[in-house]
């Protein structure tokens, strides 16, 4: 089955999610399914608030580039990030490594066709358990680090207009109130939100 993601305008979006006690087979169900429907939708990364659950678990995909190399150290082995790939995240905890912050235009499955640049720490380490329920401590930066920073606010309840500058949000801020107006229009119809495919 085909998981709906949520929209911007349906409140779950803003619901910290309570902590993931079960690993078992239901979990990894649900990791493969959200896998499936980021995929489908174009995106790098999921949280399960966009699809319709506030429990604190994510997925990601974040693909290789020759051009914005990352790097990956997990529980102090160094790895190339595509073993990762894809990675399933369970009540993952963040925290920034000193490093610079850098803007960088980001989307969102949850906002379609709507992007804006958001300042994000370089490096972090996430502390997280697997499917399994083992606990992991991963170190990366670029754009894993980005996304991994990006589907854990979303775990928090916070978006990534949330993130923005007041200068950066108002050029989408019209956009934004739009997408809002058509989804509780649509859910008030009894009606399901429609979306476009795009990268996260």
């Amino acid at each position: 089955m085909t998981l709906r993601i949520m929209q911007y305008g349906e409140s779950i979006l803003h619901k910290k999610g309570t902590s993931v006690d079960a690993f078992d087979k239901e979990l990894s169900k649900l990791a493969e399914d959200m896998l499936l429907a980021m995929d489908q939708a174009d995106g790098i990364g999921l949280a399960a608030q966009q699809i319709g659950q506030a429990i604190r678990f994510c997925v990601v995909d974040v693909p290789e580039h020759p051009e914005y190399p990352m790097t990956c150290i997990l529980d102090g082995r160094l790895l190339s990030p595509s073993l990762l790939m894809p990675l399933a995240l369970a009540n993952p905890e963040v925290f920034p490594l000193p490093s610079d912050q850098y803007y960088y235009e980001e989307g969102c499955l949850s906002f379609p066709q709507i992007r804006g640049e958001v300042a994000r720490p370089e490096r972090i380490s996430v502390n997280y358990q697997d499917l399994d329920g083992n606990a992991h401590q991963l170190e990366c930066d670029g754009l894993l680090a980005r996304c991994i920073q990006h589907e854990v606010d979303h775990l928090n309840g916070v978006l990534f207009i949330d993130r923005m500058e007041k200068k950066t949000f108002a050029e989408i801020k019209k956009e934004v109130k739009e997408l809002k107006q058509r989804t509780i229009a649509c859910l008030k119809e009894g009606k399901l939100p429609e979306i476009s495919p795009r990268e996260e």
